[in-house]
């Protein structure tokens, strides 16, 4: 090219000057082309990093968000099982049991013996909140299985209450517990309340107060602190007995009567008492320092201890936040893609060879491929409302079951199935098709016999992906009445059911803190579903692809 380039007058002083002028423009452009390339390479490389690093980040924050959930506390109570609240009507009929019979009352009966001073110190309604209502089910369950246990104790697990499980979990500001130092002096005082002096016995929980809370309400000129509700709250335990301060410095402090056996007069050996601080004050939080007292008792004794959070798999929704479990949203997400498998891919593969292989190329055949390539660009949401108008209204299909579901899904799911599977069958050569017709095999054999298995790895894998996509929708389902509070786990295609990526929604717009991590925990087990279907697409690529 620099021959063909020179002038042909033979100036020999001149060749070397113009080939060096068009060297330098070929080096110049090719340096220019590997330095586009270079940072074409650099800006990919940088947003595949950033793309990676926040998803990073995102699964990271669901994480640390769900660890609380992944463990529930239990208190393990011994409950006498009286005939008069268990059975009222003395049938021993298990039916009679589980409808008549006062467990939450037994249970009430069983911590009050626990604690007897609650019914005089004004702490019972806080201690009756340990255990809620419905958390007692599963002793109902038990004795109605076994009447014969009306007359005896029963040592059971119950799920705690899940404010104060969060509490103890260090959630909503936390109860860090310190051992005391040195040794305290009680004193009693004529109003009911109690001295307590000792030196520098208060030093740290009065510097802990002041980072907590700058320039707390009530500060006096000696440095001491009134502790009201409106402040962090500090709790004096020993054995069984906790008290409330009520004004603190360091080195003397004043507490009122909590929860537990009556302080007394004397000394308090160093080690043998701890304070216990909740920063959150008790204003904002939904856990009395008496219930806190409670459970930091009870955890004391062993009676409170940390279990795997089974519940969140076994359980179906519920109201409280410890008892609520994912169960009927996991199986109603099962038979809803069930019916949108059974019915989107026979439907898409059959659309996708009759287009591929037998329509006629027309200006029909190209309006109804446009359509194909529009409707897999269509909101979910409107495949929702199309769902609503045409299944529940017009054939007036059961709302809110897995059936209709999972023809809304199918609606949704059809385009990426035929478009995934016509690319399949265009990959496979054809000469697969020309030597099938050359041996005598009709047109339809050399599809089905020929064509179609080898094309399987490709048609499976986009209709994998199409139900992991449709099993994370949410917005067409809300418009058919998935949103439904559902207690019990369906049993059939048309029984009233719920799916994973709904009970996701409603858990998070529900206000209680509690419901913060559990729904992360929704989010995690979700995307498990999501990596294992995708997971199974890859899988399948690969044992039946075929390289040509």
């Amino acid at each position: 090219m620099t021959d063909a380039a020179l002038p042909p007058s033979g100036d020999s002083a001149g060749v070397p000057k113009a080939a060096r002028s068009i060297s330098a423009i070929v080096q110049a452009r090719v340096r220019a082309r590997y330095a586009a390339e270079t940072r074409f390479r650099f800006f990919g490389l940088t947003m595949v990093a950033l793309a990676v690093i926040a998803c990073g980040v995102l699964l990271a924050s669901i994480l640390i968000q769900s660890t609380t959930a992944f463990t529930e506390n239990r208190v393990t109570l011994s409950v006498p099982v009286t005939a008069a609240k268990a059975d009222p009507g003395g049938a021993r009929d298990p039916v009679a049991i589980r409808q008549s019979g006062d467990f939450q009352g037994l249970v009430r009966d069983a911590l009050a013996a626990r604690f007897p001073q609650a019914a005089t110190d004004g702490s019972a309604d806080d201690l009756a909140e340990l255990v809620t209502g419905l958390a007692v089910t599963p002793l109902a369950r038990q004795v109605a299985a076994d009447p014969a246990l009306i007359g005896t104790t029963v040592t059971t697990d119950f799920i705690l209450n899940d404010d104060l499980d969060l509490i103890l979990k260090g959630g909503l500001g936390g109860m860090d517990v310190r051992a005391g130092q040195v040794a305290l002096s009680v004193t009693s005082q004529p109003d009911g309340t109690f001295a307590l002096a000792g030196a520098g016995a208060f030093a740290a929980d009065l510097d802990w107060l002041r980072r907590t809370t700058p320039g707390p309400d009530g500060s006096e000129p000696a440095g001491a602190v009134a502790l009201t509700g409106a402040t962090p709250s500090i709790l004096l335990a020993r054995d069984g007995t906790v008290v409330e301060l009520t004004r603190i410095a360091a080195g003397t402090a004043t507490a009122r009567q909590l929860v537990g056996a009556p302080l007394t007069a004397g000394t308090l050996e160093s080690g043998s008492w701890r304070t216990l601080r909740l920063a959150l004050p008790q204003d904002g939080r939904p856990v009395t320092n008496a219930l806190a007292a409670y459970g930091h008792l009870l955890k004391a004794e062993g009676a409170i201890s940390a279990h795997a959070n089974l519940t969140v798999l076994t359980h179906s929704d519920s109201n409280e936040p410890e008892l609520a479990g994912l169960a009927a949203a996991i199986v109603g997400s099962l038979l809803t893609l069930i019916v949108t498998f059974f019915t989107a891919v026979p439907l898409g593969v059959a659309a996708a060879i009759y287009l591929e292989e037998f329509a006629p190329k027309n200006r029909w055949t190209d309006l109804i491929e446009v359509n194909i390539n529009n409707l897999a660009a269509v909101p979910s949401i409107v495949f929702g409302l199309l769902g609503f108008a045409v299944f529940i209204t017009f054939f007036g299909m059961p709302r809110s079951a897995p059936i209709v579901g999972g023809v809304v899904l199918t609606l949704m799911s059809l385009p990426v199935i035929i478009i995934a599977s016509r690319a399949a069958l265009k990959a496979v050569p054809p000469s697969i098709r020309e030597a099938a017709l050359g041996v005598g095999a009709s047109k339809m054999q050399a599809i089905f016999h020929h064509v179609l298995p080898l094309a399987m790895p490709g048609i499976l894998t986009g209709s994998i992906l199409a139900m992991a996509h449709a099993l994370g929708e949410t917005a067409p389902l809300l418009m058919i009445g998935m949103v439904a509070f559902i207690a019990d786990v369906p049993q059939g295609f048309t029984d009233a059911a719920t799916v994973l990526p709904v009970e996701i929604y409603m858990w998070a717009s529900r206000p209680e803190r509690a419901w913060d991590a559990r729904t992360a925990l929704a989010i995690m087990v979700l995307l498990l579903f999501m990596i294992a279907m995708n997971g199974l697409a890859i899988w399948l690529r690969r044992k039946f692809e075929r390289r040509w």
